[in-house]
């Protein structure tokens, strides 16, 4: 099977995956969201409508919930059309946020090391700031605790029953004569049966040799993107790779828990020929929102992470899509209206933002095409100059003229070429060499 064929499966897949994943929203506020966002196609007001009177500005401070101030705390709140305006707090936890247009704000933070959060009233619900022109609005303290992710199980394995499910063969036509030995497994966690789990090895691997481990987080049915999969595999690396279930939803912290889950089961030995003393992660595309929330419950874990035609900041994302600059496929076209408007619902689009948490990231790789119009280029722009900001070593690789997936296919194109063996350098520098 040809790379050009994984990539339109898994465009298919991504179809029923994401449609079923939309399905789940009925009686939901994401459903409640998105018919707000045909209701507002219909009268109209569609971008929606920003102030262009003189901006005013917010004032306030960040601390823990022991009342001790967090220094570097990134504020920020954002139009309704999407566009961010973001501050950091200084020594004493305080900041200012100038140049916002007049309007409602929930202003939300986040701070390495600290979950996200957006200040809240009663019974939880947002809190909104108005905003005046010419006028300084005071901002009632935003409180971070420390980010913890769920624990997990010593005995992972036995505690989610992980089970080998099959075994087989396949082969790739990239590189030429690419095979692996491929096992298939299942486990049952926080009430669903995840079976989208894929260990590649190369053909004839002896399971006593341990490889380096690419984690791959797909965006669609694993299957459909084996030949991918094997392709790296050949390369003499064990290949680790899971895909989102649809008991999940459109939960992609749930998704990354999965993540997490096959992560921490490679860490214990649980899989044959795999060494994950230093995992590498990739993931692109849509699947970058479920590596984003993974790489901030497992980024000391991880030697390094490449995204490919990735999302970066879902603030500018949203912008794009409200200012029709992007084209998403039918299946995800609601799912940013889902979300809500990002200036009263900021946490669900800051927690798919890595940008604003750089300085967690392990070594990043970015690859981006010019000619993407489902995440544009400037996502990759904006992840690396945070990484680099924020003094992770960070390598880019961009190009001009291929899809949003550059071009992999049966014609392979140079594009495609040099970004697979892009992708199997920097894992051999920060994964380690087989």
């Amino acid at each position: 099977m040809a790379w050009r064929r994984a990539f339109w499966l898994a465009g298919v897949g991504r179809v029923v995956v994401w449609g079923a994943l939309l399905g789940v929203l009925a009686g939901c506020q994401p459903q409640a969201n998105v018919a707000g966002y045909w209701l507002s196609r219909w009268l109209g007001t569609q971008p929606p409508p920003v102030s262009a009177a003189a901006p005013g500005a917010l004032a306030g401070a960040v601390y823990t919930p022991s009342g001790q101030p967090i220094a570097g705390a990134t504020v920020l709140v954002a139009q309704p059309d999407g566009v961010p305006h973001v501050t950091q707090t200084g020594p004493d936890g305080s900041y200012r946020l100038a140049g916002v247009p007049p309007g409602e704000y929930v202003p939300a933070a986040v701070a390495p090391g600290y979950a996200e959060s957006a200040l809240s009233g009663l019974l939880g619900l947002p809190k909104l700031i108005v905003v005046h022109s010419q006028e300084t609005a005071v901002v009632p303290p935003l409180v971070l605790a420390p980010y913890q992710p769920a624990p997990l199980p010593a005995e992972l394995a036995a505690a989610v029953q992980l089970r080998q499910t099959g075994f087989y063969t396949a082969a790739a036509d990239f590189p030429a004569g690419a095979a692996a030995d491929v096992r298939s497994y299942a486990f049952d966690d926080a009430g669903a049966t995840v079976d989208t789990v894929r260990l590649y090895l190369p053909r004839g691997q002896a399971v006593e040799q341990r490889l380096p481990l690419l984690l791959m987080v797909y965006p669609s049915p694993v299957d459909n993107w084996e030949t991918v999969s094997v392709g790296f595999a050949a390369e003499h690396f064990a290949v680790l790779a899971i895909s989102p279930v649809a008991a999940r939803g459109v939960d992609a912290e749930a998704h990354a828990q999965d993540a997490r889950v096959v992560l921490a089961a490679a860490q214990q030995g649980a899989f044959p020929a795999v060494d994950a003393s230093r995992v590498l992660a990739l993931g692109g595309s849509f699947s970058s929102a479920i590596l984003a929330r993974l790489l901030r419950s497992a980024s000391g874990e991880l030697a390094g992470w490449v995204t490919v035609g990735g999302l970066a900041n879902a603030f500018s994302a949203a912008h794009d899509f409200y200012m029709a600059r992007i084209t998403i496929p039918p299946p995800y076209t609601w799912l940013v209206p889902a979300l809500g408007p990002p200036n009263l619902y900021p946490l669900a689009f800051l927690m798919y933002s890595p940008v604003y948490v750089a300085g967690e990231l392990p070594p990043t790789l970015v690859i981006h095409t010019a000619a993407d119009e489902i995440l544009r280029i400037e996502q990759a722009y904006a992840l690396a100059q945070a990484v680099q900001a924020a003094g992770v070593a960070v390598t880019t690789h961009y190009y001009e003229d291929a899809s949003h997936y550059l071009g992999v296919g049966e014609n392979l194109t140079d594009a495609g070429r040099e970004m697979f063996y892009a992708i199997v350098e920097f894992a051999r520098q920060t994964g380690g060499n087989p």
